[in-house]
């Protein structure tokens, strides 16, 4: 993700414009870019725009300059060397932003990510430096899968050890879906199953029941299905015009149009400045 300074042969689709409409930048949906690519996003936050490779034989060019970004939304299983960077400090005193961070505990399924307790503490390090309120957990996805050989399992259970220790870092909130069953999934060293509606009622069910004993919201993401089945589990809006607005530190925000991604989403509009070139290491092995 390189700016376009950097690379001055990267193509665009027409001429910048001089003064682009404020927006949200979200980064990213596609890659890790906090953990894996934080240099090249401060790099290009640093000259002031940012060029990304949108697919399709499509690039753009986005102004990442402080008078035309609402906020961030910054999306990652690792933010250790995001914080660590000497820039996150200015970037935070001059932007909003929030922080999604998705913190499960499955080996066999995430076999790159960092120890549990190394992420356990960058999680609480980053809730002290942004406030708990602007840092929201995503345990996502639960997965029912089986290793070549094993029996059928099911992750759910790693919210239950995880929900103590990090409703005492005084988060709110706490996102998850059922994983989707892409066909790019087939053939890894997992294979994965789908989950019965009781099934999901059950486990969504017995969630709601142990976040709400510490004062946490459930939202639920992309499963439509799922808040219907269990009164009580919100349907997820990543991009959250309302929670964007309760956060906001320079009086910047403005209302959003929806902007969905897929079926059952419910978020706001946003730019999204990752590249699905941007190879994300993790190897975790329900990513599609």
């Amino acid at each position: 993700m390189p700016s376009r300074a950097s690379n001055p042969q990267l193509p665009l689709l027409g001429p910048r414009p001089r003064r682009a409409k404020p927006q949200y930048i979200s980064a990213s949906r596609r890659t890790d870019l906090p953990r894996f690519f934080h240099r090249e996003f401060f790099a290009a936050w640093k000259a002031g725009e940012v060029s990304y490779d949108g697919g399709y034989g499509r690039s753009y060019t986005v102004s990442l300059r402080t008078e035309e970004v609402l906020g961030y939304i910054f999306i990652s299983k690792d933010y250790a060397p995001f914080l660590a960077d000497p820039r996150f400090g200015r970037l935070y005193a001059e932007n909003n932003a929030i922080f999604h961070f998705t913190l499960n505990d499955c080996p066999e399924l995430e076999p790159r990510v960092a120890p549990l307790a190394a992420r356990l503490e960058t999680f609480s390090c980053l809730c002290r430096m942004v406030g708990p309120e602007r840092v929201l957990w995503r345990f996502d996805p639960v997965c029912k899968f089986a290793r070549p050989g094993g029996e059928v399992r099911t992750t759910e259970s790693a919210f239950f050890r995880l929900l103590p220790r990090l409703a005492a870092d005084g988060i709110s909130r706490c996102y998850f879906s059922f994983m989707s069953l892409y066909p790019k999934l087939k053939g890894r060293r997992a294979r994965f199953f789908s989950f019965s509606e009781e099934e999901k009622r059950r486990i969504a069910a017995e969630m709601l029941d142990a976040a709400g004993q510490y004062g946490i919201t459930l939202h639920c993401c992309c499963n439509p299905e799922v808040p219907a089945l269990v009164p009580g589990i919100l349907p997820a809006r990543c991009v959250d015009g309302e929670l964007l607005a309760a956060t906001d530190r320079f009086g910047r925000h403005r209302a959003l149009k929806p902007l969905p991604t897929r079926a059952g989403c419910g978020c706001a509009a946003c730019r999204d400045i990752g590249s699905y070139r941007q190879r994300c290491p993790h190897g975790c092995l329900y990513c599609y």
